[in-house]
Formats: structure tokens, sequence, C-alpha cells
């Protein structure tokens, strides 16, 4: 019985996903005409995440927003451990940003569309050149006031443990000088593993931390910025396993 409410309320999560998706999307796409500054755009990010989680019964307790500026850019960088992180944040954060994803997400329909339209940055991995050149249009965009939130696992991870940091996310640090802001999310791993479609309720807890200074890290001292990110994960994650605790 068990097995079959799984499935049929997996089923319900991935069809809502879709639908909700396109009607974002839509939204979002047109409104490029009537708002090019991209705050409908971004309102329609949040909403679309904020009905998704609501209907897979996904809840979310956050604690550090007021280490969110409103009036200075930031590099907000999060663990992930699920296709859900991505709802998550969105969700969370109280200010525009946009994503350095994946080249393969910009293809898929009404999602990729407003990617594209909002200036998203897409990262081939598979081609070092162009991620090269990728990260040098997230360096520009930054510059411009644009705020970016980054993956540094560059992954999910398959196991639900931290994964080391990817090199490349560093060079983009160091090269605009802005501060990052630690996330660490404890919850979606189990919402949505790999090579699974099945959906489960969850209760997340999101921990951000405060910000950390990159302007005094040069290119040559890449490794050290990473180690020092690293240790401000595994501080918030035990944090976050001690609230998890709690609750239990």
């Amino acid at each position: 019985m068990n097995l079959l409410f799984e499935m049929i309320n997996s089923i319900a999560c991935i069809i809502f996903i879709v639908i909700n998706t396109i009607l974002w999307g839509s939204v979002s796409v047109t409104s490029v005409v009537y708002s090019p500054s991209g705050r409908v755009a971004h309102f329609c990010m949040r909403w679309w995440s904020k009905t998704t989680l609501w209907f897979c019964r996904v809840k979310v307790d956050v604690d550090g927003l007021e280490h969110v500026s409103r009036d200075r850019v930031q590099i907000f960088a999060s663990n992930h451990a699920s296709h859900f992180d991505i709802f998550v944040l969105s969700a969370v954060l109280p200010v525009k940003f946009g994503w350095v994803s994946k080249k393969i997400l910009f293809f898929v329909p009404f999602l990729g569309w407003h990617m594209k339209l909002q200036g998203y940055v897409s990262i081939d991995r598979g081609n070092r050149a162009s991620a090269i050149k990728s990260l040098d249009e997230a360096a520009e965009k930054i510059k411009g006031g644009n705020r970016i939130a980054i993956f540094p696992e560059g992954t999910r991870t398959r196991s639900g443990e931290l994964q080391p940091f990817k090199k490349g996310l560093f060079h983009l640090c160091v090269k605009t000088g802005v501060p990052i802001v630690p996330i660490f999310i404890n919850g979606t791993y189990g919402i949505l593993r790999p090579e699974s479609l099945a959906v489960h309720p969850a209760t997340v807890y999101v921990k951000i931390g405060s910000e950390l200074p990159t302007a005094a890290y040069s290119p040559e001292r890449i490794e050290d910025l990473m180690n020092d990110l690293m240790a401000r994960f595994i501080e918030l994650r035990k944090e976050a396993e001690e609230k998890r605790v709690r609750w239990s």
C-alpha cells in the first residue's frame, strides 16, 4: 500500500512540476516585453519554486537571512544534494539572482527559455575553452551588479555527502572579488534521490552563513579559498544536523 501511495504521489508531483513550469515559464518569457528589468521573471521563479515545494509537501525552515544583502552584490554558494535545491534556494533567497548552470538545462522547454532571457550563465563541462568563456561572462555580469548562485561541487552528490569542489568556479570568485555567502541545505537528498523519480515529502533546513570575503585571495591562493569555504560548509552542516536532531 505504501509503495502504491508513493508511486501515485510521485506521478502527481512530476505532472504538477511540468504544468507549473509551463505556467510560470510562459509568464516569465512573455514578461521580457513589459518588464525587461527581470522583476516579473524573478517573481515567477520564486512562485514557481514555492508552489512546487507546497504541492510536493516540502516544508522549508531557514536561518541566517540577515547575511543576504539587499544593497550589495554577493555570490551565493550552496551544497548540491538534489534537483530540489534549486526550488529551495529560489524560494528562500529574497533578492534577484541568476544561476551558473550546466548547459543541458538551457534546452529544457520554458525553464531553459527563462534562463536564457534572464542572462543565466551556462557551463559546458565537456569543453574547457567554452567553460572558461562562460566564467568570464559570469564575471562581467557580477561586476555589472548581478548576483549569481553557484554549486561549488559542480554536480549533485550521489551519496548525500559533500563532494570536492570544482576549481573553475573559484576563479570566478577571485576575479570579481565579490564576497561569497555560504549556504548549507539539509534534507533535500531524500526528496528525489539520484537515478530515481520517486518524490518524497520532507522538511528541509537551510542555514545561511556569514559572507566570506574574497578580495584578499589571488589566483595563486585558489585552493586556500576552496579550503576556507569547505570549512564554512562543514560548520554549517554541523549546525544544520544539530537542529535536525532537535526536530526529531
